[in-house]
C-alpha cells in the first residue's frame, strides 16, 4: 500500500535554493524591522513632546499672515452678469 498524498524529491541545489530564499526573506524582514523601530522610537518621542507643547503653550499655534482674522462686510449695490446678456446690456452712461 503506498502512503496518500506527495512526497517532495530535491536535490542539493534544490534544498540550497530554498534556504537561500528562505534566508533572503528573513533579512529582508529584519531589515524592514530594525527601519521601522528606528522610525518608531525616534518619532514617538518628538510627536509626543510637541503634542505636549502645544497643550501647554496653546500661543505657539501657527497664526494667520494676516494678523487678526477679522470679517470685513462691504456694502453696495450688487447685480448678477449673465454673459448672455452682455451685448444685450445697457450702456454705462445709460444706467440711473
Amino acid at each position: 500500500m503506498q502512503p496518500m498524498g506527495f512526497h517532495v524529491r530535491l536535490g542539493w541545489s534544490g534544498w540550497f535554493m530554498l534556504l537561500v530564499t528562505i534566508g533572503v526573506v528573513l533579512a529582508i524582514a529584519a531589515v524592514v524591522t530594525v527601519v521601522l523601530l528606528g522610525v518608531f522610537v525616534i518619532l514617538l518621542p518628538v510627536a509626543l513632546i510637541a503634542g505636549l507643547l502645544f497643550y501647554l503653550f496653546p500661543n505657539l499655534r501657527q497664526r494667520p499672515a494676516g494678523g487678526q482674522t477679522r470679517t470685513d462686510i462691504i456694502e453696495g449695490e450688487y447685480r448678477i452678469v449673465d454673459p448672455r446678456q452682455l451685448d444685450r446690456d445697457t450702456e454705462p452712461r445709460d444706467r440711473p
